[in-house]
């Protein structure tokens, strides 16, 4: 036995109003072509659902026991239809995967992305943490279109570079370390000390990141390695050395057990947006023309 589903949302309307008239109102068609499709499901069934007469229309025993099964297919088969339009807008609604590397661009990652959201609401944004050495592997595979990544980044020619942010760099030392509270420090000032680095990186981008040489010629001393800005700093937190990160992680990822003291005589780090030069996706232009317009308007130091 089929019963079609709009013959079962005719029984339901015709339950709730009780007359021929209003039902077939409701339902956008005529009253005797509503009265066969009823007498039709009567048919089907073998059974009684409504009681008629001139003056009423009235649900038999066997219309009210049908009545909440009826409503309960109903519901099912809306929630169905729901379900199948929100999946049918997600595939069609345009998307943007955004990789971002340590603590990305800052807050320019945010309004950024914020901004795209407001001026695209349909569109659907991905996020991805990505390690420090992931940037052309994971563009080129497609898992992500955009990356916030911190120079110097050793890329592929098809890879497009914009510089969008710049800001100081920052010593990072435990809370306890005899540098905690100080405003300020020299590079120099840390030539003692043992600095946690990133493990398997391209050597020149390490040196950077850790200045050696140093501007008097001396190397600093290296200690264990991390593949994360987490793993890096959870080093720092337990003892086993100081690091150097961009300020902007020091609001991204601060805790209890560490301090962050700007180093006022290195070079401040720039932070690139990355992308294919020949990407496909339409949101990749959109968005990097956005994360452009923003830069400036960001509260971070430029040069």
């Amino acid at each position: 036995m089929d019963v079609p589903i709009h013959v079962i949302r005719y029984f339901c309307v015709l339950a709730e109003e009780l007359h021929f008239g209003r039902a077939a109102q409701r339902l956008s068609i005529t009253p005797p072509s509503l009265s066969q499709q009823i007498s039709r499901l009567e048919q089907q069934l073998d059974l009684k659902l409504f009681d008629r007469s001139p003056r009423k229309v009235e649900l038999t025993v066997y219309g009210r026991e049908l009545l909440p099964l009826a409503r309960r297919v109903q519901d099912d088969h809306d929630q169905l239809l729901s379900w199948g339009r929100s999946m049918q807008r997600d595939r069609d609604a345009p998307v943007l995967r955004v990789g971002v590397v340590a603590a990305g661009a800052g807050a320019l990652t945010t309004a950024a992305i914020a901004s795209t959201m407001q001026a695209m609401p349909d569109a659907r944004i991905e996020m991805r943490r990505l390690g420090f050495f992931d940037v052309a592997a994971e563009l080129e595979s497609g898992r992500v279109d955009v990356v916030f990544a911190p120079a110097p980044m050793p890329l592929p020619a098809r890879v497009r570079l914009e510089p969008l942010w710049r800001e100081p760099r920052v010593l990072v030392v435990p809370a306890g370390h005899p540098l905690a509270d100080r405003e300020s420090v020299s590079i120099v000032e840390t030539n003692d000390e043992v600095f946690v680095a990133v493990a398997g990186g391209v050597p020149e981008v390490v040196d950077w990141w850790i200045v050696d040489p140093r501007p008097d010629g001396t190397r600093p001393k290296r200690g264990p390695t991390a593949d994360s800005v987490d793993g890096l700093f959870e080093l720092v937190a337990a003892g086993a050395g100081v690091n150097i990160a961009g300020q902007s992680a020091s609001r991204q990822y601060r805790r209890d057990e560490l301090a962050f003291i700007p180093v006022f005589d290195i070079e401040p780090a720039t932070i690139l947006l990355c992308s294919l030069s020949d990407a496909r996706n339409p949101m990749v232009h959109a968005f990097r023309e956005t994360a452009q317009a923003l830069s400036p308007l960001v509260d971070a130091t430029f040069h």
